[in-house]
């Protein structure tokens, strides 16, 4: 082989070292998401409606759309049955209470490795008695016969995901490079609330989510029950999204000393989860950053007080281009943590 050959062939092997490299970084920076409804948590979500539609406002009751029509009305009869009747007795009726159907296989018994510590901060009685909930869930579905066909469009939700960038967002936003996979679970009959699931075993980066089905005014209300890109959706993306950038430095920042504090009798009444309060405020200034002030004040202004101690030094984190996010993180919670006098 000649000189010149050997040079052309050390430059094409640079090229392709180089191109490797760049598909690698690329990579880093790109994001699935899967979105689906789960059988699981709908024969639970049926159960939970039966037993609680007659007792809140009408606001929280599922839209009533070609979906409710199908998948709903024809179980009503249904509502004397031991597992409506148990959460209708019940004293635990929080919205996001059908998600514990998640902790339960395909053929609704209980999974392995399940944070039981979890489940019953949660879900108490439900949490602590999976096989009871189990056989209850079983012999529901049995005795309806519960039909799993849905028909639901996911692709737009999916591109407007993709086409709002939402991955390279968050990695310029935290300075960093994740891939921050999404599981959602849409839940059409639930227009209480969205939720993050985490009491399943932690085995990846995934973070998986149920996202509520919220009715508009009952003449906007559309047909087609596929979930739809509008601000509270885009809160919720970037939300979930942001918790895999902040979990690692909550459990390395949040102190003893600090939760001792939250128990004074003094903030016995007020919202004090700081993980959620941290991350509510980031998601404010995300939005800001990339959508304006308008919508960053909008967005702030609905959450806890608190947040807006993150939201307002995060400028401080935002006009220093060399301070990392954790610099960031470490002096918030220390901003949180003297605001607890």
């Amino acid at each position: 082989m000649t000189l010149k050959h050997s040079l052309i062939l050390f430059s094409l092997t640079i090229l392709f070292i180089s191109c490797t490299e760049l598909n690698s970084q690329k990579k880093t920076e790109t994001s699935s998401t899967v979105i689906k409804v789960d059988d699981r948590i709908q024969l639970f979500r049926v159960a939970y409606n039966l037993a609680i539609m007659d007792s809140i406002d009408q606001k929280f009751h599922p839209c009533e759309t070609e979906f409710y029509s199908q998948h709903y009305l024809p179980y009503k009869k249904y509502s004397d049955h031991p597992f409506v009747q148990k959460i209708a007795n019940g004293d635990l009726w929080n919205g996001d209470l059908p998600i514990l159907a998640l902790a339960l296989d395909e053929n609704l018994k209980p999974i392995k490795n399940i944070d039981t510590a979890i489940l019953s901060d949660q879900f108490g009685w439900y949490g602590e008695n999976l096989d009871s909930v189990s056989d209850l869930m079983i012999d529901f579905k049995n005795r309806t016969s519960f039909k799993d066909a849905y028909n639901i469009n996911f692709k737009p939700f999916k591109d407007s995901i993709q086409t709002n960038n939402i991955t390279q967002k968050l990695n310029d936003f935290f300075r960093a490079k994740k891939k921050p996979d999404l599981i959602v679970y849409f839940d059409p009959l639930n227009a209480i609330t969205s939720k993050t699931i985490n009491f399943l075993p932690n085995t990846d980066e995934k973070r998986r989510f149920v996202l509520n089905n919220v009715c508009g005014k009952p003449d906007s209300i559309p047909s087609d029950i596929s979930p739809r890109w509008n601000k509270d959706s885009r809160r919720i993306i970037f939300h979930e999204n942001a918790h895999l950038y902040t979990d690692n430095l909550f459990e390395k920042y949040y102190s003893d000393e600090f939760d001792k504090k939250l128990q004074q009798e003094k903030y016995k009444e007020e919202y004090k989860n700081i993980d959620e309060i941290i991350v509510r405020g980031i998601t404010a200034k995300i939005i800001q950053v990339n959508y304006g002030e308008k919508e960053g004040e909008f967005e702030i202004s609905r959450q806890p007080k608190r947040s807006r101690i993150v939201y307002d030094y995060l400028d401080t984190y935002i006009n220093n281009e060399i301070m990392t996010f954790e610099s960031a993180y470490r002096e918030v919670i220390k901003e949180l943590k003297n605001s607890y006098n």
